[in-house]
């Protein structure tokens, strides 16, 4: 078998090995209920979705009922109005809970607890009750009320830190930024975590016998790369489907370019890191010093996390154009520079490419760290020493690996 099919076998039993695995399919199923649950608890949790209820109790303006109503309506409320004999049966109601507010003599509030949009319109009605009734006093017509109290539509526009992007296209970068950095640190650490349990099951022997250690490690970064993406579409979905069944949430509204872009930008910010992982997990036997043996590639994730964010609100300054063109925390810095409207449309190509380029550089790099540590077994290798070794050979048989 050539190297390009050895490298999607390796790939296709990543996935199914990964997909079959209990701890993947209950963190999967962990994932889209809460995606789900954060979807919908607005509106099982909202109070302002159903109907409300007003009493009316004791003396009030005539056309105090009329006024309620009207008000809500122009706020997209369901107001339904009931009316109680006297001020105990009305206050009785508010124990019962029967209604969410009730209005005694026309201008006292009484409630079990206090809805600030609801308190808003009937408050709103009463001063309009109370003006017609002293413009009827006054000799003064409702159409003439009416012309003086009718409200001036007034424009509202707000504006982000940077010219021409709102405070949602700001919104949009950070939750994306978050999202990137979530996502490559977990599937890169499915790599680091995979590599070491291999090695310490001394499964690896078995396939280094059939393919080069290069083959293998990208073939591994391949395969789980390739299963987080399908994660990330089905929660990704899901989320989708529940928002628009429940109208529970407003996410903002991103530009179908700028999420093609933070697509591409998973996967090379994913392939990057991943093979790094990959590389370093293989220093080590034992899970517990897998970590360890990672912080170098953390160490650069958290400060191309944290640079991303400095530079969001300065997509154009010198700051921002650095840490978006250099390949290590261009991954999580180009996207806010793309999303803020801050690049020419040449440099997203261009760090692309570079990042491609570097990706390339980092197979063989990583391959060799790999090879040279991958069938050493007992205590933690550094990298400095793993790097002078010479290649370690591939085992001639199924088990005979040379330590």
């Amino acid at each position: 078998m050539n190297g390009p099919t050895q490298t999607w076998l390796v790939a296709v039993r990543e996935m199914r090995e990964r997909s079959r695995s209990r701890a993947f399919q209950v963190s999967s199923v962990l994932v889209l209920l809460l995606v789900v649950g954060v979807a919908v608890m607005p509106t099982l949790l909202g109070s302002g979705s159903g109907p409300r209820d007003v009493g009316l109790a004791g003396e009030r303006p005539a056309d105090l009922s009329v006024d309620i109503t009207a008000q809500a309506e122009a706020r997209g409320l369901t107001v339904r109005i009931r009316t109680y004999a006297d001020r105990h049966e009305g206050e009785e109601a508010v124990r019962q809970r029967e209604v969410d507010l009730l209005v005694i003599d026309g201008q006292h509030l009484v409630a079990r607890r206090i809805d600030d949009e609801l308190r808003s319109v009937v408050v709103s009605a009463i001063q309009m009750a109370a003006v017609g009734e002293r413009a009827t006093a006054a000799g003064i017509t409702a159409d003439q009320v009416t012309a003086l109290l009718t409200p001036v539509p007034v424009d509202e526009t707000t504006l982000g830190s940077v010219a021409g992007r709102s405070p949602d296209d700001e919104l949009a970068a950070m939750i994306m930024t978050v999202v990137l950095f979530v996502a490559i640190t977990t599937y890169g650490n499915l790599v680091l975590t995979g590599v070491v349990e291999e090695k310490a099951s001394r499964v690896v022997e078995v396939l280094l016998a059939r393919m080069p250690a290069r083959n293998l490690l990208v073939g591994k970064v391949a395969g789980i790369g390739l299963l987080g993406l399908a994660q990330i579409g089905a929660t990704a979905l899901a989320a989708l489907v529940a928002m628009a069944a429940f109208s529970s949430l407003d996410l903002p509204a991103t530009r179908g370019a700028v999420l093609a872009w933070a697509v591409v930008w998973f996967v090379l910010g994913y392939a990057l890191y991943a093979m790094a992982y990959g590389a370093l997990g293989s220093l080590t036997s034992r899970a517990e010093d897998a970590q360890a043996v990672s912080f170098p590639v953390v160490v650069v994730l958290m400060a191309g996390y944290f640079a991303s964010f400095a530079a969001l609100g300065r997509p154009e300054s010198s700051f921002a154009r650095a840490v978006s063109l250099f390949p290590l925390t261009a991954p999580l810095a180009m996207p806010n520079r793309i999303a803020m409207g801050g690049t020419s449309w040449w440099e997203p190509v261009v760090v692309a490419l570079l990042t491609v380029a570097t990706i390339a550089g980092l197979v063989p790099l990583g391959g060799r760290v790999y090879a040279n540590a991958i069938l050493h077994s007992g205590p933690r290798l550094s990298l400095r020493r793993v790097w002078r070794a010479p290649v370690a050979p591939v085992p001639a048989g199924r088990g005979g690996a040379s330590r």
